[in-house]
């Protein structure tokens, strides 16, 4: 029992570290900018994020099928893309880790989710991004800058991504 304590008070010390040492909002001021990727999706379409630079906004969002929270927050993934699409392109990015397209596709099937998602197989896109857990949603302007990282959807992505799609 001790050391169940002691295992669950040094993974609760470590996970806090980590969420600590990780900022939920890029400041403008050290805007970061996004790394540049071109992929192919699950259903066969190419993504380059180069096409999108003084465009449009883009959301990524890094999930996996194994991870509750990933799946808890696919709805309210799937309703920003159906009501903001023609503003904001929405990608899911599966960080390919202990997961498989054939799970991502019968996710999507069973739930009736028709959103554009990337398998990085490698961990290429997930690595460039710095993303190490899951769920990880980031925002990229129209700039190519990470505008808003954070671990959960919260009220702020919402609120920057209703005020993208006003302009």
């Amino acid at each position: 029992m001790k050391t169940s304590a002691l295992f669950h008070k040094g993974w609760q010390a470590m996970v806090m570290a980590l969420a600590l040492s990780l900022p939920a909002v890029q400041a403008a001021e050290t805007a970061q900018t996004a790394p540049l990727f071109t992929a192919t999706t699950v259903s066969g379409q190419a993504f380059k994020l180069a096409d999108y630079l003084g465009k449009q906004p883009v959301y990524l969002k890094f999930w996996a099928t194994w991870c509750s929270f990933c799946k808890a927050e696919m709805p309210h993934l799937n309703a920003i893309k159906d009501e903001f699409g023609d503003e904001i392109k929405v990608i899911s990015v599966n960080v390919g880790f202990n997961d498989s397209v054939a799970n991502v596709q019968q996710f999507f099937r069973q739930e009736g989710y028709d959103i554009p998602t990337i398998f990085d197989a490698n961990g290429e896109i997930t690595q460039k991004y710095q993303v190490v857990g899951t769920p990880h949603h980031i925002l990229i302007d129209k700039d190519g800058n990470i505008a808003y990282r954070t671990f959960l959807a919260t009220d702020q992505l919402d609120q920057i991504i209703e005020q993208w799609a006003q302009h």
